[in-house]
């Protein structure tokens, strides 16, 4: 059973850290909207962030926590501290390499990526993106590969302290990461003359204090298990350093596929209309918030329990802990997807519609924001499945299921695009036959249907002029890890038996149907007080927000007694345990 302490524990953290997170990005809307200036900033962070997803994060996960867990358990300490000096070093000696060089050649890519004549007819964005934005852009660039070289190492700490099972530090560090952030970009666009250059800035000094904020509880075992520096020499003959390379290769490609994915995005939303990318970009982070909360707090707890079921072969609790986090993940990602997907406008329009961020940005975000929600689902599922492929020590099966949803992206994106770029071409015709069942008369139906299928491909092939393209995007990315929950889940039952009817399938589909029933009752005191307060108000958007939504929390409680009743137990006894620790003043790490 997975520790329900630690997990409220992080969660109450991560959760923190996303509401800072959404203040960020409310300062991001109300200083710049859905601009052409922040569209910059975010193109030119992308390349720093794939270096570092690529390198550093992806690798963590998937075999340098299972590895250090190894050796802790069957070496000890002194082992244990040896590798992970060692394992920092190379990682950050290569991500240092790397940086470096993108650095030096940082004009070239700069120039490729503006008036490069195979980027222009691939992308089609040299109306987006010229030769007048080259100095902001190579600017942001090179700021932007600062930020990596600091994360690298406070990565590594992550691992060595979650490997330890101190959770509450390790979520503190992104925790003040958002808070840099916020009051840096608030004081440096506010008060200097930097503009967008502030938010890079505030970036680079949030990675800094991302690793100070761990460095204290790091120094503190480092004292107490009497750990010395390292010898560097012979470094790369030792087994477990080869060891984690190997596990960590599979893993940086399909980061690299996952990034290439992200920049593939970025640039299509460059061939739509102006801002698109920005409003992507709220969307975006807006439907992280129960994957990086939920997700990620039951992935991270999960998995040092994994790897030590895996490393003494008892597949039965090995099994259970799988099946646990599952279904605890899912139970309490649904009724927020449900929300999310219901309350989208209201939701978008308290969070960002301030200042730049007009009626227009708030529809197209919205529209971005439900599509996504689906992928919320994938994305929550695939984490706790990559988990167990690594506690496994097996990271080439999982990138099967990674590239075949990169490819589902990659067409996805280019085929929706198009077609939700002809919305107010096909939108009508489906509103025609819809009122035509309605009233009961089919003639004409099938015509209708017949030339609606024969415009499809059209659609589809061709980019029209709507702003709702941006969809297309998001309808893809949640496609895609569909595919990949199933496809990955299939391979894990393959390499060993832990999906099942009883312990898997059946709880889910409860669980589906139960927020299905949440979704319908929402939607009818959604369009209830809709239609009865005056919405043009902010105080009547909040209230019509609140009330849904606990219409919606008490529907599905109640609902959940009925369709997971051991969920309800369990997660109601966390709730009690970790109020108490908060109550009665006790240690929060775990």
């Amino acid at each position: 059973m997975i520790k329900k302490n630690s997990v409220f524990t992080v969660m109450f953290i991560l959760l923190l850290t996303k509401i800072l997170g959404f203040w960020k990005l409310r300062i991001f809307a109300q200083l710049f909207g859905a601009s052409h200036e922040l569209d910059i900033f975010w193109a030119a962070f992308t390349i720093p962030d794939i270096i570092f997803m690529v390198l550093v994060a992806g690798s963590i996960n998937a075999a340098i926590i299972p590895i250090l867990s190894d050796v802790l358990y069957d070496k000890g300490k002194e082992s244990f501290n040896k590798l992970f000096q060692q394992l920092t070093v190379i990682f950050f000696g290569l991500s240092f390499f790397v940086l470096l060089t993108v650095l030096l050649f940082a004009p070239q890519i700069t120039t490729w990526i503006v008036s490069n004549e195979y980027a222009q007819s691939l992308f089609n964005m040299s109306y987006r993106i010229s030769t007048d934005d080259y100095d902001l852009f190579i600017k942001l660039f090179r700021i932007g590969l600062l930020s990596p070289l600091f994360l690298s190492v406070s990565g590594f700490v992550t691992a060595y302290l979650q490997v330890r099972k101190q959770f509450f530090v390790t979520s503190l560090a992104p925790l003040f990461y958002n808070v840099s952030m916020v009051i840096g970009t608030y004081l440096l666009v506010n008060y200097t003359s930097w503009g967008v250059e502030g938010i890079a800035i505030s970036a680079v000094i949030g990675s800094v204090i991302h690793l100070i904020v761990q460095l204290p509880l790091l120094l503190k075992y480092y004292k107490e298990d009497n750990s010395k520096v390292i010898d560097l020499k012979g470094i790369f003959k030792e087994p477990n350093v080869l060891r984690a390379f190997k596990l960590a290769l599979p893993r940086m490609l399909g980061v690299l596929g996952e990034q290439f994915n992200t920049i593939v995005n970025t640039f299509i939303s460059f061939t739509l209309a102006a801002g698109t990318l920005s409003a992507y970009r709220f969307a975006y982070s807006l439907h992280l918030f129960p994957i990086n909360i939920i997700g990620s707090a039951v992935a991270q707890v999960a998995l040092p329990d994994l790897a030590k079921y895996c490393c003494k072969n008892e597949d039965d609790n090995f099994k259970k802990v799988f099946n646990d986090s599952i279904q605890l993940s899912l139970y309490l990602v649904f009724p927020i997807v449900a929300i999310m997907f219901v309350l989208r406008l209201p939701i978008v329009r308290l969070i960002y519609g301030t200042g730049a961020f007009d009626w227009n940005d708030t529809i197209i975000t919205a529209w971005t924001l439900a599509l996504l929600s689906i992928s919320v689902i994938g994305q929550t599922v695939v984490q706790i499945i990559l988990r167990a492929f690594y506690a496994l020590k097996d990271t080439w099966m999982p990138l099967i299921a990674i590239t075949v949803g990169i490819v589902i992206n990659l067409f996805g994106a280019y085929l929706f695009t198009n077609f939700f770029s002809h919305y107010y071409d096909w939108r009508p015709i489906l509103e025609q036959v819809w009122i035509q069942v309605a009233q009961a008369n089919g003639d004409g139906v099938v015509s209708v249907l017949k030339s609606f299928l024969g415009d499809l491909l059209k659609w589809m092939t061709t980019r029209g002029d709507s702003r709702l393209a941006v969809g297309g995007l998001a309808l893809s990315l949640s496609l895609s890890y569909l595919v990949q929950m199933v496809l990955a889940s299939l391979l894990l039952n393959r390499k060993k038996k832990v999906i099942s009817w009883n312990e898997t399938l059946y709880p889910t589909l409860l669980k589906i149907l139960n927020t299905l029933v949440m979704m319908l009752g929402m939607y009818f005191v959604f369009r209830l007080f809709d239609f009865q307060l005056d919405t043009s108000r902010t105080v009547y958007v909040i209230v019509l927000t609140v009330l849904t939504a606990a219409y919606g929390g008490i529907s599905y409680l109640v609902g959940s007694k009925i369709f997971s009743p051991e969920e309800f137990v369990k997660v109601e006894n966390m709730l009690r345990n970790f109020t108490k620790r908060f109550t009665n003043g006790n240690n929060l790490n775990p």
